[in-house]
C-alpha cells in the first residue's frame, strides 16, 4: 500500500489527468467556434494534441504502478481488467453516437458495422492528420484516435514485463524498437511503426513510475534511455519535416510529418518540466491544480464522449450566449460521465470480471 507521501504524489497525477481532460474539451469547443477560434483566448487552448500526449505519459505511469502493485500478474487478469476499463464505457459512447445519428436522420441510421469492427479492433486514427490510416474513429468521434495507441501500448507492455527480467532491459528494447520504427516510418508511414514510435512516449511514463517505485529521487540519470529514445525519434521526424519543406509538401505543424515531431518534442518538454518542478518541491502545484483532481475519476468518459456533448452539439444554441451554452454542454457532459463512470461502470465491470474469471 502506498504511504501518505505516495498518495500525495498520485493525487498530483490525478489532478493532471483531470486538467488534461477538461483542457481537451475546452480546446475542441474553442477551435470549432467561429467567434472564439480567432480570439486571443483561443491561443491558450490550442494545445489539445499536447494534452493527449500528457495522457499517454500519465497512462504509462499508472498502468505500470498498478501492475507492479497487483497480486495477480497473469495475462488473463491483466487482459480482462484492461478490456473492461476500455471497452465498457467505450461501447456505451459508441451506442450514444449511433443514437444521435438516428435522431438526426429521423430514422434508423446505418450502424457502419465495418468501421465499428475496425474501431473495436483498435485500428482507428484520423486520416486528415496522418497518412495511411486504416479506419476513421467511429461516428466521427475524433478523440477516439488515441484509444488505438493506448490499447496496443497495453498489449505490448505485458510481454515486455513477462519476458524481460529487468527494467533496464525493457527500457533498452523499447528504445531500440522506437528508433527502428521511426526509421521505417520515415520511408513507410503506416500504422504499426507509428504505434512502436509512440510507445517511446508512453514508456517514458513507465520509466518515471519505476523510478518512483524504487523510491529514488527523479533525476535525468534514471530516465536517460527513455529520453534518449524520444530524442532519436524527434531527430528522424525532424528529417521528415525537412524533407517535406524541401519537396513542397509541408502543410502545417498540425499534420504529418510535423505532428509526430510535435508530439515527441512535447513529451520531452513535459518530462523536463516535471523534473524541474519536482526539484522545486512542486511549488504552487497544489494551489493551482489540486481542484482538477475532482474530475480525474470522470476523465476517460469526458474524453471519449465530449465530441457529442460539446464539440458537435447545437441543442442549446437557443440560449444565444456561447458562454452559457458551453456551461450547459459541460454540465450535461459531466452528468453523463458521472453516470457512466460512477454508477454503471463499476457494476458492469464486477459482473464482467466475475463471469470471465469464473469461466477459466
Amino acid at each position: 500500500m502506498p504511504t501518505n507521501q505516495a498518495g500525495v504524489k498520485l493525487e498530483r497525477l490525478e489532478a493532471l489527468r483531470g486538467l488534461a481532460a477538461l483542457y481537451v474539451v475546452i480546446h475542441h469547443f474553442v477551435v470549432n467556434d467561429e467567434a472564439l477560434a480567432g480570439s486571443r483566448i483561443s491561443y491558450l487552448f490550442r494545445f489539445g494534441q499536447e494534452a493527449v500526449i500528457l495522457f499517454f505519459l500519465l497512462s504509462g505511469f499508472v498502468i505500470n504502478y498498478s501492475f507492479k502493485s497487483a497480486a495477480d500478474k497473469s495475462f488473463r487478469s491483466y487482459f480482462l481488467k484492461r478490456s473492461a476499463r476500455i471497452y465498457i464505457p467505450l461501447l456505451m459512447v459508441m451506442a450514444l453516437g449511433w443514437v444521435i445519428e438516428c435522431a438526426r436522420a429521423g430514422q434508423l441510421a446505418d450502424p457502419d458495422l465495418k468501421t465499428l469492427a475496425l474501431n473495436l479492433l483498435m485500428l482507428q486514427d484520423v486520416a486528415g492528420l496522418k497518412p495511411n490510416v486504416i479506419v476513421e474513429p467511429y461516428m466521427n468521434n475524433g478523440p477516439l484516435w488515441s484509444l488505438s495507441y493506448e490499447w496496443w501500448f497495453y498489449m505490448l507492455y505485458f510481454p515486455l514485463q513477462k519476458y524481460l527480467d529487468s527494467d533496464r532491459r525493457r527500457d533498452m528494447v523499447v528504445a531500440c524498437a522506437a528508433a527502428l520504427a521511426a526509421l521505417v516510418y520515415f520511408f513507410h508511414p503506416v500504422f504499426v511503426p507509428r504505434v512502436f514510435m509512440y510507445l517511446s512516449i508512453w514508456w517514458l511514463g513507465v520509466a518515471l513510475s519505476n523510478a518512483y517505485l524504487r523510491d529514488k529521487a527523479m533525476r535525468l540519470s534514471h530516465l536517460a534511455v527513455p529520453l534518449g529514445s524520444i530524442a532519436l525519434v524527434c531527430l528522424v521526424n525532424a528529417l521528415a519535416v525537412n524533407r517535406s519543406v524541401v519537396d513542397g509538401s509541408f502543410v502545417s505543424i498540425g499534420v504529418h510529418p510535423s505532428l509526430e515531431l510535435r508530439h515527441h518534442l512535447f513529451a520531452l518538454v513535459a518530462a523536463f518540466s516535471g523534473l524541474a518542478w519536482h526539484s522545486m518541491g512542486w511549488l504552487f502545484f497544489d494551489r493551482l491544480l489540486a481542484p482538477f483532481q475532482a474530475f480525474a475519476p470522470l476523465s476517460y468518459v469526458i474524453y471519449i464522449s465530449h465530441h457529442y456533448f460539446v464539440v458537435d452539439a447545437t441543442y442549446l444554441s437557443f440560449l444565444e450566449n456561447r458562454l452559457i451554452e458551453f456551461c450547459g454542454y459541460l454540465a450535461l457532459l459531466l452528468a453523463f460521465s458521472y453516470l457512466v463512470e460512477i454508477k454503471f461502470y463499476p457494476a458492469l465491470q464486477k459482473r464482467f470480471l466475475r463471469l470471465t474469471m469464473a469461466s477459466s
